[in-house]
């Protein structure tokens, strides 16, 4: 993760939240403090902080790092990037060189270390999710890395948002539902996303935390390796009883499965 105070020369300088990229998915998100208001925030996020939002999108965080940087339809753009010494066009290359810097205001970012980010931000990270399990009827299960762990209604909760509406109907891609980067909420895709936030806000509290499903998937999951030892047969005794349905697998793959212990302890 590559972190950018945002500051305001017209302000005295003052820090008004952190710009977070992360190099992998090549996403920005924001985090903004809370002492800032609709007024003093930048311009673009004024809406969201009216409405007590601090912890900003990867969309409107886009948006953000796009009004300070080179557009992809600027003229010459070629021979702007060959002057700046990049090959090709990189966001946050652009956006280090300008400091992000831009004519409609004052801000300008600064790159620092993760240790430098004020510890009321460090505090809002361990709010963020570490790990998602899709359940049935559309509910997920979100753990927080601080050991909250809640329910949440994704049928409900996007029920009048078509965006979300594949995702609803089809229960293949709603299992494929993901963390985002780091863990500032879940989603499906770059384009569907629901900020941690919102989940538990939105999120009815299990008492189920996160290492009891670690602990369950280290002690009651085993591959086919496994599964033959417990049984005391072959892998080809495994094939004929899971052809015959008296063993199925909770995951297949190219070459080996993992079954349940309860499976085998009926046999």
């Amino acid at each position: 993760m590559i972190t950018f105070e945002i500051r305001d020369k017209a302000q005295d300088d003052r820090i008004l939240g952190y710009l977070l990229y992360y190099e992998r998915s090549k996403r920005y998100f924001t985090e903004l403090m809370t002492d800032t208001d609709e007024w003093t925030c930048p311009f673009i996020f004024s809406g969201l902080v009216k409405k007590g939002i601090y912890s900003i999108d990867p969309v409107w965080s886009g948006k953000f790092v796009g009004q300070r940087i080179i557009p992809r339809d600027r003229q010459n753009l070629g021979g702007i990037l060959r002057e700046n010494g990049l090959k090709e066009y990189d966001e946050n290359k652009l956006l280090l060189l300008s400091e992000g810097r831009c004519a409609q205001d004052e801000l300008y970012l600064v790159r620092i270390s993760e240790k430098e980010i004020a510890p009321e931000i460090v505090k809002r990270f361990n709010s963020k999710v570490v790990d998602v399990m899709p359940l049935r009827d559309l509910k997920v299960l979100v753990f927080f890395k601080d050991s909250k762990s809640v329910i949440v209604d994704i049928g409900k909760l996007c029920k009048e948002n078509r965006l979300y509406g594949n995702i609803l109907r089809n229960d293949e891609v709603f299992r494929n539902v993901r963390v985002s980067p780091g863990g500032h909420g879940i989603e499906w895709g770059e384009e569907h996303f629901i900020s941690s936030d919102i989940l538990r806000k939105e999120g009815k509290s299990t008492p189920i935390v996160y290492d009891d499903i670690t602990e369950f998937v280290r002690n009651r999951l085993v591959d086919t390796a496994e599964t033959a030892k417990i049984l005391n047969c072959s892998r080809q005794y495994i094939k004929q009883l899971s052809d015959k349905k008296r063993l199925v697998a909770v995951r297949e793959g190219a070459n080996s499965n993992l079954y349940l212990k309860s499976e085998l302890e009926r046999e």
